[in-house]
C-alpha cells in the first residue's frame, strides 16, 4: 500500500494541479458546473413561457414493449432518470412536462454535448453578421500562436472542427481517469495551452472522429473572431431573442483566463432547451425573426458526409423509404449521461430529456415515440 501512495503522489507531482481537480471532483455530473468559475447567460426580460396543448394524448397513454411496461411517458422517465425531466413539444405547445427527484422547471443541469450544438449555432450566427468570414476560414486565421504548434494546425480549417474531421490524437474518453486527456481538456485551467499542446494523428479532414477538444477549439475561435465572451454573445444573439425564461450558466477553464468549456459546459433548463429545437424546426426563425441563416440549419440537421451522420453538432436519424430513398430525417442533439434534445421535422415534434441516470438510449425511444404518432394518424 505505501509502494502504491508512492507512486501516485510521484504521478500527482508530474502531472499538476489538473490531476488533483479531476481526483477531487471525481467524474462528472450533472451538477459538476458548480465545481467552475461560471458566466451567466441571463434569460430575457420579457420572457416567453412556452404555451400549453389541450392534447393530453401523450400524457396519459399507456404504453408496453421497448422499454416500456404498461406506463405513460412520464412514468418511465420517472423510473429511468432518477433526478431529471421530459419536455414534449408539439407546434411549439406543451404536450408533456415533467419533473423528477429535485430538479424543478428552473433547476440548470448541465447539458454536456448537447452544448456542441449551441457553439455551432454561435458559429454560424458569426458568419452571418461577417466575424467569419467561412467555415473554410483556417483556424490559425484566429488562433495565430498555433502557427508555432504542430504544423498540421496550418491545415485545420472550421468545418474540420464542426465535422468533427479534425485528425486530432485526442481519445474522448469518460471512464473515471484523471490522467486522461479529457480530464485535462474539462479540469484545466487554460484550455488555450492545452491546445497549443495537441498533436494530430492523421491529417485534418481524412476521417470522422468525435472528440469534445474540436469543439473546445471552436468555442476559442467564436470568441477570437467576435471580440466577446460566448456567454454574452450567446446571450445577445440567441437567450434574449429566443424569449428564454430562465439564466443558464456555461463554466469557464478558470477566471483569469476566462475560456468558455463550449464543448460540454452549458448548464440549463428544458424548457430553454425546447426553444433551440424550435428554432431548428423553423429553419432558423423563431416568431418570424430570423436568428441564423437557413443554410445554416439545413447544413446542420442534413448530414452531408454519408454514412456518418454527425453534422455541425447534431446527429441524424436517416430512414430509407420504400424506393431506397433517404427522406428528411429526424435529428438529435445528445450529451453525457443521456441528455437529449430530439426533433421530427415532419410531425413538428420536440423532445427533451435531462437528467442524471442513463438507463438507455433515450434518442431511440423518442424516434419510436414518433413513429407511434405517425401511425395513430
Amino acid at each position: 500500500m505505501n509502494r502504491l501512495i508512492i507512486i501516485l503522489l510521484i504521478l500527482l507531482s508530474i502531472e499538476g494541479c489538473t490531476t488533483l481537480k479531476a481526483i477531487r471532483h471525481g467524474s462528472p455530473s450533472t451538477d459538476t458546473y458548480r465545481n467552475f468559475d461560471l458566466d451567466t447567460i441571463h434569460g430575457a426580460e420579457s420572457a416567453q413561457p412556452l404555451p400549453e396543448s389541450d392534447d393530453r394524448y401523450l400524457s396519459t397513454a399507456v404504453f408496453d414493449g421497448s422499454q416500456f411496461h404498461g406506463e405513460t411517458v412520464g412514468e418511465y422517465f420517472g423510473r429511468a432518470r432518477g433526478n431529471g425531466s421530459l419536455l414534449i413539444l408539439r407546434n411549439d405547445s406543451i404536450l408533456v412536462e415533467e419533473y423528477f427527484g429535485n430538479v424543478n422547471r428552473s433547476t440548470p443541469v448541465n447539458i454536456f454535448s448537447i452544448s456542441k450544438a449551441i457553439t455551432s449555432l454561435l458559429c454560424g450566427i458569426a458568419i452571418d453578421e461577417g466575424y467569419i468570414e467561412s467555415v473554410a476560414d483556417p483556424v490559425v486565421k484566429y488562433m495565430p500562436e498555433l502557427s508555432d504548434a504542430d504544423p498540421m494546425f496550418a491545415k485545420l480549417t472550421i468545418e474540420h472542427l464542426l465535422d468533427m474531421r479534425t485528425g486530432l490524437d485526442f481519445k474522448e474518453e469518460y471512464g473515471w481517469n484523471p490522467f486522461s486527456k479529457m480530464a485535462k481538456l474539462y479540469y484545466g485551467d487554460d484550455v488555450v495551452n492545452f491546445i497549443s499542446k495537441a498533436k494530430f494523428k492523421e491529417e485534418p479532414g481524412t476521417s470522422h472522429y468525435y472528440n469534445s477538444l474540436s469543439t473546445a477549439i471552436l468555442g476559442v475561435v467564436i470568441e477570437r473572431a467576435t471580440g466577446k465572451q460566448y456567454a454574452q454573445y450567446l446571450e445577445d444573439k440567441v437567450w434574449k431573442p429566443l424569449g428564454m425564461e430562465y439564466d443558464t450558466y456555461i463554466a469557464l477553464d478558470s477566471r483569469k483566463q476566462h475560456n468558455a468549456k463550449a464543448y460540454g459546459g452549458i448548464a440549463t433548463t428544458a424548457r430553454n432547451i425546447a426553444k433551440i429545437g424550435s428554432l431548428y424546426l423553423n429553419d432558423g426563425k423563431y416568431l418570424g425573426k430570423q436568428i441564423v441563416d437557413t443554410e445554416w440549419v439545413n447544413r446542420s440537421i442534413h448530414s452531408h458526409l454519408g454514412n456518418e451522420a454527425y453534422s455541425y453538432g447534431w446527429n441524424n436519424i436517416i430512414t430509407p423509404d420504400g424506393d431506397g430513398m433517404l427522406i428528411t430525417p429526424r435529428f438529435f442533439a445528445i450529451g453525457l449521461y443521456g441528455q437529449v434534445l430530439f426533433c421530427d421535422p415532419e410531425q413538428n415534434l420536440i423532445f427533451v430529456t435531462l437528467g442524471e441516470k442513463k438507463a438507455y438510449e433515450y434518442h431511440i425511444i423518442f424516434d419510436d415515440l414518433c413513429n407511434l404518432l405517425k401511425s395513430r394518424k
